[in-house]
């Protein structure tokens, strides 16, 4: 990169931040407001200015800039006003949070104002809105060796997550050479914090004595690093830089699917943490304590440290927010307004058929509201009782109320189609069915 000239760099590096950005967001993510958290560092700031280049480009929707005041030396407000300064000649909006309690640096200091700051900035972010942090694969890979010391878990020693929850970095993509290379192009201004020279702190050391030594020997050490990285990621499976992963990982903007018999227990670790609002939750052993639960036939919700959830329903594991409000409300209303079922003229479905609705709704963007994808079973007593049909479903209890109230039996869509292929015999070649999902055009959608 360092033969193109100025110009091309610096439209290279914005186009290939912005694919990799896409990568990892959905387009009414970027379609919505993005908080970019900046600290007058030249990763912030480099990612400050590649965030205001793209919404010129209307490539995403507005930005705004917020600094956290940690109050533990001088050289802070001379950063605040560098930061502020750059958003007024940009028409950026800015934000200045206070982080107070952190005056002693002892202490896992860097620990105690990482989980601070992170509770300021998720407390500060609007609804609908994203959060940008200037994290690149440099701190990545350092972050990866000091896990291989702290912890066992192979997802761990992988290094920072490109997305969790609302948190997205789109450096994870480039280098701390490349970006300040784009600085000196795009005369960024920025201010190094001497406290990275300070090797009390762990990444310190590592960044100033360890790192140089293995740049030095082995040269192209991050190239290896993320090339390892994506490789364990991938026999993992625990990427989610792809929006649907094989036939049996699904993620969407508020939560996320595995579908099939079989999930491994780091790829769920993994999953909840991207839809966790902590900075690092000891969810392994309460993960181990869901699939022994799952196996003694519970289905939840399971509940996890973090805000995040889990529901099992045959041969799918949802996993998602608390506080995710579904379609259980609106399709119940719907449900209400039929006053004879057994006059409701619905066309006849066929096995193919069922498994092409079941398709259509994996790839609707409101896909979760409506998991784990309840069908009813318009049918007798006898088909209802073949197909295994219930009338409780814990997600979707005033669905479930209604079905009780009116006796009409429903079955999950993975669970109609798995019982139609193993007892084709006992079941008709078409079944009157109505997949609940089908009822969202009759209802605005809900946040």
């Amino acid at each position: 990169m360092k033969k193109l000239s100025g110009l091309s760099y610096k439209r290279l590096f914005i186009n290939h931040t912005f694919e990799f950005l896409k990568n990892i967001s959905s387009c009414q993510e970027l379609e919505e407001s993005h908080c970019i958290a900046v600290s007058g560092g030249v990763d912030s700031m480099a990612l400050l200015w590649v965030a205001h280049q793209l919404y010129l480009q209307n490539k995403i929707g507005p930005i705004r800039s917020v600094f956290i005041h940690h109050h533990t030396r001088p050289g802070q407000d001379e950063e605040a006003n560098l930061v502020k300064n750059f958003c007024s000649e940009n028409d950026i909006p800015f934000t200045i949070l206070h982080a107070h309690g952190l005056q002693d640096l002892d202490g896992n200091f860097e620990k105690r104002a990482r989980v601070l700051r992170r509770k300021l900035l998720l407390e500060n972010l609007k609804e609908q809105e994203l959060l940008w942090q200037g994290h690149h694969i440099d701190d990545s890979y350092e972050w990866s060796i000091m896990q291989r010391y702290r912890s066992s878990q192979p997802k761990s020693c992988l290094g920072i997550p490109v997305k969790n929850y609302k948190i997205v970095r789109p450096f994870l993509c480039v280098t701390k050479k490349q970006i300040k290379h784009l600085a000196k192009l795009s005369h960024i201004p920025f201010l190094d914090d001497p406290t990275n020279l300070d090797r009390r702190f762990d990444r310190n050391f590592l960044r100033n004595d360890i790192v140089p030594l293995i740049q030095k020997r082995y040269p192209q050490y991050l190239k290896h690093y993320v090339n390892y990285s994506n490789h364990m990621a991938a026999i993992l499976n625990l990427s989610i830089t792809q929006r649907i992963i094989g036939h049996d990982l699904f993620v969407f903007k508020n939560g996320a699917l595995i579908a099939g018999d079989q999930f491994s227990a780091f790829q769920v670790q993994e999953l909840l943490h991207q839809f966790s609002n902590e900075d690092r939750g000891k969810i392994a052993h309460q993960v181990l304590k869901m699939m022994k639960a799952i196996d003694n036939g519970k289905k939840g919700p399971f509940h996890f440290s973090g805000g995040t959830q889990a529901y099992f329903s045959f041969e799918l594991l949802m996993i998602y927010r608390q506080k995710l409000k579904n379609y259980d409300s609106a399709i119940a209303e719907t449900l209400s307004e039929i006053k004879d079922f057994n006059h409701l003229e619905l066309p006849l479905m066929t096995l193919s058929d069922l498994k092409q609705s079941w398709k259509n709704l994996l790839s609707m963007p409101d896909a979760m509201l409506n998991m784990p994808g309840l069908v009813l079973v318009l049918e007798n007593k006898s088909l209802n009782k073949t197909l295994n049909s219930s009338v409780n479903d814990s997600v979707f209890p005033e669905v479930s109320r209604f079905c009780q109230s009116r006796g009409i039996r429903f079955v999950s869509c993975l669970k109609c189609i798995s019982t139609w292929e193993r007892k084709k015999t006992k079941l008709p070649k078409t079944l009157r069915l109505l997949p609940l999902w089908t009822l969202s055009n009759l209802f605005a959608s809900q946040e």
